[in-house]
């Protein structure tokens, strides 16, 4: 019989909707589909009024008993759905969250930045692929210097002219780009990674951080720039400290100086770390070169700077004891964790 075979349809659909139903909103479509007032079952009765009383008994006992098994695969997958709800204890303490936390370099910049923008310096950022110019041409370092072949390290292939670019091998690229284009006068210093081509060991890694600041006006001197450094190392490791300038050599400046502070350690008493001197060479630094003015088409008669730059990774490993720089660019976490 028709209405049988319909019945019996009904009820193996209605089977394995209820199987899938996910939620309350699929499960209420599924009510209404198969147990609403407009669904096949509810109207069931009008199509069997025309059936003999025999044919009545049979087709009815089969609609009461589908009905039934539809209305308990209703209730099973309505409990099933109020079992896997989320219920949420308010007084669970719950899974404690790990929090991130900014790596000791980062911690290091955002110091550094704080302390060179409340002694008046701006804070620039550069590029780290630069062109041969700016990394040596401008910085009095022409074809054949001796620093050239310390610092050959990782050219870039150019294909679209002549101009030659390599990963910067020192901040002080930066200097007369920026002066073209801030003008003067100026102070501002820009920090990064900077390139070698090193041998790696505890002290030395062929990637490191470097700063560099430079100051040109009318009247930027060495006075200037022995307050500048030395207020900057007593704010970064937070006590009073002596400096001391010696001469030094740097193509880009003239005079060229190299600046020690007094060990942090022993108090200028004397120790390993200071080799019995009482002073650790943290800088270098000195007077612009007229020639480095003059490449940023600056009238070096007018105009006068100084420049001083320093690794930080070296600062940052005076200042909490850390004995090898590879360290500093790993992802330990036992290290991280420290700070």
């Amino acid at each position: 019989m028709r209405l049988i075979e319909d019945l019996k349809k009904i009820f193996q659909e209605a089977e394995n909707k209820f199987q899938d139903v996910k939620n309350d909103k699929e499960l209420e479509e599924l009510r209404i589909k198969y147990l609403g007032r407009k669904s096949y079952l509810a109207n069931f009765p009008s199509l069997i009024k025309n059936l003999s009383l025999e044919e009545k008994k049979e087709v009815g006992k089969l609609y009461n008993d589908i009905k039934k098994r539809i209305e308990e695969l209703y209730k099973q997958a309505k409990n099933l759905i109020k079992e896997e709800e989320i219920k949420f204890d308010f007084d669970d303490p719950g899974e404690e969250i790990e929090q991130g936390r900014k790596h000791l370099i980062s911690q290091t910049f955002e110091k550094v930045s704080k302390i060179f923008l409340e002694i008046g310096f701006s804070i620039v950022d550069f590029n780290q692929i630069v062109s041969e110019k700016e990394n040596f041409d401008y910085l009095n370092i022409p074809v054949n210097h001796p620093a050239r072949d310390l610092w050959d390290t990782l050219w870039i292939k150019n294909i679209k002219n002549e101009e030659r670019y390599l990963f910067r091998t020192h901040t002080s690229c930066f200097q007369v780009p920026i002066i073209k284009k801030i003008g003067v006068p100026l102070r501002a210093i820009v920090y990064g990674k900077v390139f070698r081509y090193e041998a790696t060991d505890r002290t030395h890694d062929f990637e490191f951080l470097q700063l560099d600041g430079i100051s040109v006006s009318e009247d930027s001197n060495l006075a200037h720039l022995k307050y500048v450094t030395r207020r900057f190392f007593q704010l970064f490791f937070d006590k009073e400290i002596s400096i001391r300038l010696r001469p030094g050599y740097f193509p880009f400046v003239e005079p060229g100086l190299e600046i020690d502070i007094g060990c942090i350690f022993c108090n200028q008493k004397g120790c390993q770390v200071c080799k019995k001197s009482g002073f650790i060479e943290v800088a270098g630094a000195g007077m612009i070169h007229s020639f480095v003015l003059k490449s940023a088409g600056i009238d070096f008669k007018k105009y006068q700077g100084y420049a001083f730059g320093f690794g930080l990774d070296r600062l940052i490993m005076l200042k909490h004891g850390i004995n090898d720089i590879r360290i500093l660019h790993s992802s330990d976490l036992r290290f991280i964790k420290q700070f």
